[in-house]
C-alpha cells in the first residue's frame, strides 16, 4: 500500500491522539491508575429518584461537573448494588467541555469505573480548530486514546487546521464563561 493511500488513516490517528489528549500527560511506561473519586455536582430543573430501580433522573437544563462539564436535556444516574455510581447516561442536546476540548452528541454514556465516555447520535469532538466526527466516539478519560467509528455506510471525518487558535480552558474566543453559561448554548 502506498503512502498516499495510507496517509488519511495516519493523519486521522495522529489527529485523534492530539485532539483527545487528557488534561494530564499520560506516562507511557507507568500503569494507568484509577482517578480519585470526586463528587459529582448535578443541577437541573427537576429530579426523580427510584430506589428500587437504582436510578436517579434529572430533567431540564442538566449540568454535571466532575473532571469535565456535561450538559444535557436529561440525565440518568445508575447505581450498583453497593450504591456507587455505575453509569451516567446523558440524553438530548449533549455537550461536554474539558479544557480546550468540546464534544457534542445526541447521547453520551459515561462509565465511571472505566472512566470512558461513549458518544453517539451525530457525535463530534472539537479541539481548538480541529474537528473529528463519526457514528460513535469513545473517549478514554485517563488514557491518551480514543476511538472513532463509522457504521451503516458512514465514514469517519476529520478536519485538521494548520492554525490551532486555541483559547484558555473555560473560555470561548474573547470572553470568560462559566459552566452554566456554556451549557445554555444550544448544540
Amino acid at each position: 500500500m502506498t503512502l498516499m493511500k495510507r496517509l488519511p488513516a495516519v493523519i486521522a490517528a495522529a489527529f485523534i491522539m492530539g485532539v483527545l489528549r487528557p488534561a494530564v500527560p499520560f506516562a507511557q511506561d507507568a500503569p494507568v491508575k484509577a482517578a480519585p473519586r470526586k463528587p459529582i455536582n448535578v443541577t437541573s430543573d427537576r429530579m426523580e429518584a427510584d430506589k428500587g430501580a437504582s436510578v436517579v433522573v434529572f430533567k431540564g437544563n442538566v449540568v454535571v461537573v466532575e473532571d469535565f462539564t456535561l450538559c444535557s436535556d436529561e440525565l440518568y444516574v445508575y447505581y450498583d448494588d453497593k450504591n456507587e455510581v455505575k453509569d451516567i447516561v446523558a440524553d438530548g442536546n449533549v455537550r461536554i467541555f474539558q479544557q480546550d476540548k468540546t464534544a457534542t452528541a445526541g447521547k453520551a454514556v459515561y462509565d465511571r469505573k472505566n472512566r470512558s465516555i461513549v458518544l453517539t447520535e451525530e457525535p463530534e469532538v472539537v479541539q481548538c480548530a480541529d474537528t473529528v466526527k463519526g457514528d460513535k466516539i469513545t473517549v478514554y478519560i485517563d488514557e491518551d486514546r480514543a476511538m472513532v467509528e463509522s457504521g451503516g455506510g458512514g465514514r469517519v471525518r476529520a478536519l485538521i487546521m494548520p492554525e490551532k487558535k486555541c483559547v484558555e480552558a473555560g473560555k470561548t474566543a474573547g470572553d470568560a464563561t462559566s459552566e452554566e453559561t456554556r451549557c445554555k448554548r444550544p448544540r
